[in-house]
């Protein structure tokens, strides 16, 4: 059920639609040096994203909602929504700290996070070797290239997407994932775990067979009557292509893709040499494969271009924390994301399921490098419970 979920929000994450909305919604903060009014500025700010991410989460139908943590950061919601009048309506002070209580009229923008360089953040997503599930019909015509030049492809086609960082991992030949147990799942992040990638896609190239199957062993007059035109070549070839988008942190399938056309072969049946990318796409059936694939490009690129980036912290010490993601992901220095807490947990079998649980701590970027950025924590991560392990979220 909870990848049906999943499936639906990166679908309904599309389609938000600009209304209005009055919330109410409560802020805290630390009173430093018995200074109030700092206080209180501090915990109406955070009232008001919270009011903002509130809204969001009614005006776009969908919540957005992944083990419990609704994905939506601080940067978000500044390009997400819009506040109109905010009303104090009444503060409490207890010992230290400063709750509030306000009212805030939010306006919802349109769409997802634009394409602006400090929102537009790159998530990593790798692909791997194609499995031939049946090896015997890429015989004809030599097609077991196909394995890697159909992926090599299709992250040419991603890589023009601003949203995503493309990660060629056509080296690895990983199973294909058809249950959807939580052993399953556990399986697919181990096999993900040495991309270090947010997502990954793996592909199943299901059929590659012809109409009428040709035997192996050349028919000299079949050949001829078939180069003088007594006889009628049956080259209608058909394609069929199971892929599947993994969260690679959790092992989650979060959606299934299914190709599936026709075209005709021209070329030799019997060849000597593997067919080249250039070569497949002269066929009328690897135009048609091609044509099919760039919708799969578009598709994915489409599905995650509204999806958080993802980062793990590696290291803390005090507010300080480095995550594994960098310049290369589009992070810069000043922007803010959010935290949460990398917890274990037992269904009802008693298998262990990674989870997430929802923070108020929020991490600034400080300073990039390629791969990974250090930051600041808003508070500092042994009094927070924050270690290596956890995860911030940024769109």
């Amino acid at each position: 059920m909870r990848t049906l979920l999943l499936s639906v929000s990166f679908l309904l994450s599309l389609i938000t639609s600009a209304q209005a909305a009055s919330i109410e919604a409560i802020g805290r903060a630390l009173i430093e040096n018995d200074d109030i009014d700092n206080a209180r500025e501090r915990a109406i700010s955070r009232a008001t994203e919270q009011a903002s991410m509130m809204a969001l989460a009614q005006i776009a139908v969908t919540q957005s909602v992944r083990d419990g943590i609704l994905e939506i950061d601080n940067l978000r919601v500044s390009t997400q929504t819009t506040l109109g009048a905010v009303e104090l309506i009444s503060e409490n002070r207890s010992g230290n700290q400063l709750e509030v209580l306000i009212r805030a009229e939010v306006n919802a923008v349109e769409g997802c996070a634009d394409d602006s360089e400090a929102t537009a953040y790159r998530k990593p997503l790798a692909l791997t070797q194609w499995t031939l599930a049946r090896p015997a019909e890429a015989n004809l015509g030599r097609l077991q290239s196909l394995s890697r030049l159909l992926p090599g492809y299709l992250i040419a086609q991603l890589e023009q997407s601003a949203h995503l960082k493309l990660i060629d991992a056509r080296n690895y030949r990983l199973p294909t994932y058809s249950e959807l147990s939580p052993d399953a799942a556990l399986q697919r992040a181990r096999d993900a775990e040495s991309l270090n990638t947010q997502y990954l896609l793996t592909a199943s190239i299901d059929s590659l067979s012809m109409e009428a199957v040709a035997n192996d062993t050349p028919n000299v007059l079949v050949d001829l009557a078939e180069r003088t035109g007594l006889k009628q070549r049956a080259n209608q070839r058909y394609f069929q292509l199971s892929a599947d988008l993994i969260d690679s942190q959790t092992g989650d399938l979060l959606q299934r893709y299914r190709l599936q056309t026709t075209g005709r072969w021209e070329a030799a049946l019997q060849s000597k040499q593997p067919i080249s990318l250039e070569q497949f796409v002269q066929e009328p059936y690897g135009k048609t494969v091609i044509q099919e694939l760039s919708g799969l490009a578009n598709e994915l690129a489409n599905s995650l271009a509204c999806q958080p980036l993802q980062a793990n912290i590696v290291s803390t010490s005090g507010a300080s924390a480095w995550i594994d993601r960098g310049a290369d992901a589009g992070l810069n220095p000043g922007d803010r994301l959010s935290v949460a807490r990398r917890v274990q947990m037992y269904d009802s079998m008693m298998q262990p399921v990674t989870s997430t649980e929802p923070t108020d701590i929020n991490f600034t970027i400080e300073r990039t490098e390629f791969g990974r950025a250090q930051g600041r924590l808003s508070q500092p991560g042994d009094i927070a419970g924050i270690q290596a392990g956890d995860i911030v979220l940024g769109y």
